[in-house]
């Protein structure tokens, strides 16, 4: 488990060695954010990292995973939760575009391509069938803003789930959909 949560830093850590300089006319602003969606209850720290790039630091309580050679089922199941960390390093390819055409730029609406990284707990109550589990995926992704202080971000995409006791894995389809609360928006 120790070498997952190292892999997770590590890699969350790269993308700041690339970051761009913040002066620039994207208007990416750093987030801080509750969640509820099909990964949980959560908060996230979406700081930005460049012109075109941000990067969500999430973590939680929600459904757990069991996965086996060649499958995957998420479950949840609120009186059982499993917790969740991840770190989605996020690209933004169209914020010049959207804020030439006069769209809504706040909350870092644009589309982008992201990579997750997320590790999840097993099940907090005793549970066989739910598994510590290591997941990667990359996604092309959408995120809007919804009035003053609600987002709304959605993905989809291809990863590799590892269920980490016994080294089980397998290929699945990456869907997510969250609203998030914006408590803290940085002024650039």
């Amino acid at each position: 488990m120790r070498k997952y949560i190292l892999i997770l830093l590590i890699l969350g850590q790269a993308p700041i060695s690339f970051a761009q300089n913040p002066e620039d006319e994207t208007g990416l602003k750093t987030l801080l954010k509750a969640d509820i969606g099909l990964q949980g209850i959560g908060v996230t720290f979406e700081p930005r990292l460049g012109k075109k790039m941000t990067m969500d630091l999430s973590a939680g309580a929600g459904g757990g995973y069991s996965v086996w050679e060649g499958g995957i089922e998420y479950e949840i199941n609120i009186f059982q939760p499993a917790f969740y960390f991840s770190i989605t390093p996020k690209f933004f390819y169209n914020r010049q575009k959207r804020m030439k055409a006069g769209k809504v730029s706040q909350s870092n609406a644009g589309n982008y391509i992201g990579l997750r990284l997320k590790y999840a707990t097993p099940s907090v109550a005793p549970n066989d069938a739910l598994r510590e589990t290591f997941l990667v995926n990359l996604h092309w992704g959408l995120q809007r803003a919804l009035g003053k202080h609600w987002t709304l971000n959605a993905h989809a995409g291809a990863g590799y789930a590892q269920d980490i006791p016994s080294s089980f894995g397998t290929l699945y389809p990456a869907l997510d959909v969250k609203f998030s609360y914006n408590l803290f928006v940085s002024k650039r």
